[in-house]
């Protein structure tokens, strides 16, 4: 038989708890491993829940502020309509004055003459052309002037030499501009050369 020496003995039982705390090791990096791998997907998982729920608070916002624009869209077309409606009525309360003076004069034309009718007739052109000025109605100069198609408008051309070729010989309609803006274009004549033989 052969003879157990203590140092053997202590070697052998290091080398068993060597063994033990090797499988102790590994079964504690597996477990920490399964831990870390839930973390990882509570994590994921809260992260995914707080995605989705930004994401949702970003569609409620987008909702909102389409809401918005579509009541500013709608109140401005609103507010125009009434800023027209408003300058019509102006303009027509403006008018009633004259349209009364009117009324007067084919009255009173019956028993007047044409003297007192051209009179009354005068009076209310010039308190419509007054009225129309003060809104910003100017005429557009047309006669004598170079053709330019923004204010005119050429129905005819005439051969002459008293007028420059391409200027206005005469204004068939008279045009019309408020602020710059042309309202209605000048009908007009157009000088051009005569024809040699």
């Amino acid at each position: 038989m052969k003879e157990d020496h203590p140092l053997e003995e202590e070697q052998e039982l290091e080398n068993e708890e060597t063994e033990n705390n090797e499988g102790d090791n590994i079964e504690v990096e597996y477990r920490n491993t399964e831990a870390a791998e839930a973390a990882e997907e509570v994590s994921e998982e809260s992260r995914i829940e707080a995605l989705e729920k930004e994401l949702e608070e970003q569609k409620d916002k987008m909702l909102r502020l389409a809401a918005e624009f579509d009541n500013y869209k709608k109140r401005t077309a609103r507010e125009y309509a009434m800023l027209i409606e408003s300058a019509n009525l102006d303009l027509i309360r403006s008018l009633l004055d004259i349209l009364d003076n009117f009324r007067r004069a084919l009255a009173s034309a019956k028993d007047a003459d044409a003297e007192a009718i051209f009179k009354g007739m005068e009076m209310i052109y010039n308190q419509f052309d007054s009225l129309l000025k003060e809104r910003g109605l100017e005429e557009i100069e047309a006669e004598g002037q170079p053709f330019d198609p923004e204010l005119h408008e050429a129905v005819m051309t005439t051969p002459t030499d008293e007028v420059p070729e391409d200027y206005v010989v005469s204004e068939l309609q008279k045009g019309y501009k408020i602020k710059g803006r042309v309202v209605r274009h000048s009908k007009v004549a157009v000088a051009k050369a005569p024809e040699s033989e």
